[in-house]
């Protein structure tokens, strides 16, 4: 198999496709390639499924603006081509928006950029509180590990490039955050400690991930 036929895709995962969880997103997308006609290359073996892989399943509810995925080809496909006959066949709210030969590997994935907008239920987030929550010199959360522990992390040195925007009553914040096999943070962390910081358990946060980094900072692609 070619280099050239492994293809990395770049989708948005927007509206109500924000609710298709990773694992229904899968099947989403092996049904979208079977409509479009694509000549996706299946495994070998008595089991044979078609290799498809994302660089970081995104969180039931959170939508991305460039999102990863990867296939492989049975034979070359003309970029433009494959992601008109994508779009055509995908459900709404996922909207392809590229396609080109993979350059990083999955293990170059260092981080994730989000836009988090912090709001109550009913009402707006004082950008003021956000403001003195971001000012602590330490932010500490109980995280649960993959053997489903928990510990307790300081998200404060791990918060790259925080940017708050918005008005008074909206409290918006743009931030980089870990997103390795390394260590990954999820934004609902930062929810969590701003309720703790707060005292007030009726906030909530509509999360967008804007896109995936690589090695310096580079746009994963």
């Amino acid at each position: 198999m070619s280099a050239l036929n492994t293809v990395r895709l770049c989708f948005s995962k927007t509206g109500r496709a924000k609710y298709i969880s990773h694992l229904d997103l899968t099947r989403t997308m092996t049904r979208v390639i079977r409509r479009a006609g694509i000549p996706l290359w299946y495994t070998e073996g008595f089991n044979r499924h078609p290799y498809i892989t994302f660089a970081a399943p995104l969180s039931l509810g959170y939508e991305g603006l460039r999102e990863s995925m990867d296939l492989r080809l049975e034979e070359e496909l003309p970029m433009e081509e494959l992601v008109e006959r994508m779009n055509a066949a995908a459900p709404e709210g996922i909207l392809f928006l590229s396609a080109a030969p993979a350059v990083m590997k999955a293990g170059e994935l260092t981080a994730a950029r989000y836009r988090i907008a912090f709001f109550r239920e009913g009402g707006g987030c004082e950008r003021g509180l956000l403001e003195r929550f971001l000012q602590q010199e330490a932010l500490p959360v109980e995280k649960r590990t993959k053997k489903g522990g928990v510990k307790t992390v300081d998200l404060r040195p791990h918060l790259a490039e925080p940017v708050l925007d918005g008005e008074e009553t909206a409290a918006v914040l743009e931030v980089t955050l870990p997103c390795s096999s390394a260590l990954t943070l999820n934004p609902s962390l930062l929810l969590t400690a701003l309720q703790a910081f707060s005292g007030d358990d009726t906030l909530r946060c509509a999360v967008v991930r804007t896109c995936l980094l690589g090695p310096d900072g580079r746009e994963f692609c």
